[in-house]
């Protein structure tokens, strides 16, 4: 049998009342004397008549103790039980694996701690008081879930990890939890089995098919929700940023181009403060109106006539979770343009390159007044290219690639690289479909071509607004129609793919086919770069052409040096002579050693934030430096090599909650309870129980009675 009380702190309350006057009552001194004088009798005898007519005072003191002490219990909500099992300390051998959510929504506000602060205290103090016969296994939920203890018997030690667990800024992944949990469970002390989850609930983590199946594997299910915990609601989400320069000109304004979403379904936001912050310092601040779940696209512009790289970030006002109010961002303004050029087609005479006018044009006078640098290899050394020092790669001519190759340029376009493609006689229609095929929007067909004597095909002088084209009018305008070309290929749509054709030909067929692939963009220029099909590079115009197209695709550039990444989400860095060294923003720094198997990876970006890159030359030992040690410092000869940022991942800010149902679908096959009331988790709720509230306040009443019947009895 067991009487346990929900709301145990009338008890105290009741003892705080009646203890003084019980302790009055006992200490009350006797003033009773003994006198044998004869003259005293009597008197003696008229007091003991009087004392008897009035009430007695111990008893009606007894009674009116035992009225509120039944009252008191009345309010703690006691409840009776022939049962001894328990839902969370279990009198018999139990093993349970405590789940607890550690992801960043764990971090809001609950009051003076956050959410993942009260489950972390909380399962301290039930680890601490649980009986001898109790196993627990400790698993953290956020993803990549990982177990920190296995079965520990050390109730101590498990409850100083516990305290000694942060809540990290990844998003959940429960069910790669729950499948932690199942394979600790295959190997447990105990024949009864648990899962205790302590977490939010939020939808983000529920992902059905993370799950195992918990048909036959005999454990329970316990879920302990602290979202109600929460103080107020997480409101709105910085969900990106872009930083960019107008490369189109020498403009030195910096343009911030932020998206902010409103989390509330039901509700507008009306006055929210955004602002920006660079190097420690607001720049700038504006008031944001969003409706019911909208997003919307601000932008921030400001003047920078340095060189220096800007860290920085966009930030809004409070809400109930912080970590998504703020977005970093790393940006060099001005910096260089480095243009790997491929010339596909080499001649002796170095005019008859393929390349020849497109590196002139790229850097006409010299490396000191142009901002475009040119790098000149043939397909041969494409290999021992590091494609992430540059801002774009230009195919020119080129008839076949390396072996594997275009794994790489898809790599690299889609991490923000531009690639040109131009073409010529060396071309093979049917390499470049289905080598280049994951790339260009479109598909090579047939080559046209007309003889000297035939009237060649012309360029259509229209610009149709496109931002690289938009300067060109007048009389350069007019100089596009002495462009003549006498050969291109056709190229037909492929239907799963949108593209551009900010350039045609006089009979509609595409000059220029412009298309987006991952952050980066894809040109396609369907004639040759140089004099073979056309006359294109002796006109006037061909240079400012040539440099508004490069700079146009190369301001999406976000290779390593502007790379934004999502937390724990691994960098490739690029092969170098020497090593990489990583400054995370907490001032943690890593070395990154070359590698035998594969290009050198980083990805212990575990905290938002700017991250700095340095390069080393090559040091005696590198290959033993892998592990880190920490306290590692940056060595004096450590080149800045750029930078990149770690941001959270918005997913797990959005507020919506996994309703029971859908939480009992998921865990089919095995007995679940969810609990809302974290107060569960102070007291001892057992099964099969009946409240005994009536009986006290029956108990109470009775006392009364009983009290004024002895006062009017006398």
């Amino acid at each position: 049998m067991t009487l346990n009380f929900i709301n145990p702190v009338y008890l105290w309350g009741f003892l705080g009342l009646s203890l003084p006057l019980l302790i009055h009552l006992l200490t009350r001194r006797q003033q009773t004397r003994i006198r044998f004088s004869a003259v005293h009798l009597l008197e003696q005898a008229q007091k003991r008549s009087v004392r008897r007519s009035q009430p007695n005072k111990l008893l009606l003191l007894l009674l009116r103790c035992l009225a509120l002490a039944c009252l008191c219990l009345a309010l703690a909500n006691p409840l009776f039980s022939f049962a001894d099992q328990n839902a969370l300390l279990p009198s018999q051998p139990t093993s349970t694996v405590l789940i607890l959510d550690d992801s960043y929504s764990m971090r809001a506000g609950g009051g003076e701690s956050s959410l993942f602060q009260q489950a972390r205290e909380t399962l301290a103090a039930l680890v601490t008081s649980a009986p001898s016969n109790q196993h627990f296994s400790l698993v953290l939920a956020a993803d990549p879930p990982r177990a920190l203890s296995g079965w520990n018997d050390d109730r101590e030690q498990l409850a100083k990890t516990l305290r000694a667990s942060q809540a990290s800024f990844q998003t959940t992944g429960i069910g790669q939890a729950f499948e932690t949990a199942v394979d600790l469970l295959a190997d447990a002390p105990s024949t009864q089995k648990r899962i205790l989850l302590l977490t939010d609930l939020d939808e983000n983590g529920w992902r059905a098919d993370e799950f195992p199946s918990m048909e036959g594997q005999g454990a329970s299910v316990r879920i302990l929700d602290f979202s109600g915990q929460q103080a107020s609601p997480n409101q709105a989400a910085v969900e990106s940023v872009q930083v960019s320069q107008e490369f189109l000109t020498h403009s030195r304004m910096i343009r911030v181009r932020y998206r902010v979403k409103n989390l509330q379904a039901g509700r507008a936001l009306n006055g929210l403060t955004a602002s920006l912050w660079i190097d420690g310092k607001q720049q700038a601040q504006e008031t944001l109106a969003l409706g019911p779940g909208a997003s919307l696209e601000k932008e921030f512009t400001f003047p920078h006539l340095g060189k220096d790289r800007l860290n920085g970030y966009v930030k809004l006002a409070a809400d109930g979770l912080l970590e998504d109010n703020r977005r970093f961002f790393t940006y060099q303004p001005d910096q260089r343009l480095r243009i790997l050029l491929v010339d596909g087609d080499p001649r002796g005479v170095s005019h008859q390159n393929e390349i020849f006018y497109i590196e002139r044009a790229m850097n006409p006078f010299s490396r000191s007044v142009s901002d475009i640098e040119p790098v000149v290899s043939t397909p041969a050394e494409l290999p021992n290219r590091d494609l992430s020092r540059f801002s774009a790669l230009v195919l020119c001519n080129v008839r076949t690639l390396p072996f594997g190759y275009e794994e790489q340029i898809e790599r690299f376009v889609s991490q923000g690289g531009a690639l040109l493609v131009t073409l010529g006689d060396q071309v093979d229609v049917k390499a470049y479909n289905e080598k280049l095929g994951g790339l260009l929007p479109v598909t090579l067909r047939t080559l046209n071509q007309v003889n000297e004597t035939e009237t060649p095909f012309r360029l259509k002088a229209a610009t149709e607004g496109h931002p690289a084209l938009s300067v060109f009018s007048g009389k350069m305008l007019a100089e596009m129609e002495h462009v003549r070309i006498h050969s291109f290929f056709s190229v037909e749509a492929k239907p799963d793919r949108s593209f551009l054709v900010p350039m045609q030909l006089t009979n509609e067929a595409p000059l220029l086919v412009e298309s987006d692939f991952g952050k980066g963009k894809v040109l396609l220029y369907t004639t040759s770069i140089d004099r073979d099909w056309n006359n294109f590079p002796i006109q006037p115009m061909f240079l400012p052409w040539v440099q508004r197209w490069v700079k146009y695709m190369s301001q999406s550039l976000d290779t390593i040096t502007r790379r934004d990444l999502n937390v724990l989400e691994a960098i490739e860095l690029g092969e170098i002579d020497g090593d990489w060294w990583v400054e995370s923003p907490d001032g943690q720094v890593s070395r990154i050693a070359p590698q035998e198997d594969g290009v050198p990876v980083f990805s212990e970006s575990r905290i938002p934030g700017v991250y700095a890159l340095f390069t080393t030359p090559a040091q005696a030992g590198s290959e033993d430096n892998k592990a880190n040690p920490a306290g590692l410092k940056l060595p004096p000869n450590a080149h800045p090599a750029g930078g990149f940022t770690v941001n959270v991942d918005t997913r797990e800010s959005i507020p919506d909650k996994i309703g029971e149902a859908a939480v009992h679908d998921i865990l089919r096959g095995a007995p679940v309870e969810i609990s809302r009331q974290t107060e569960t988790l102070q007291t001892v709720k057992t099964d099969g129980g009946f409240s005994m509230v009536m009986p006290f306040l029956l108990a109470m009443a009775v006392m009364m009675c009983a009290e004024g019947w002895l006062v009017r009895k006398e």
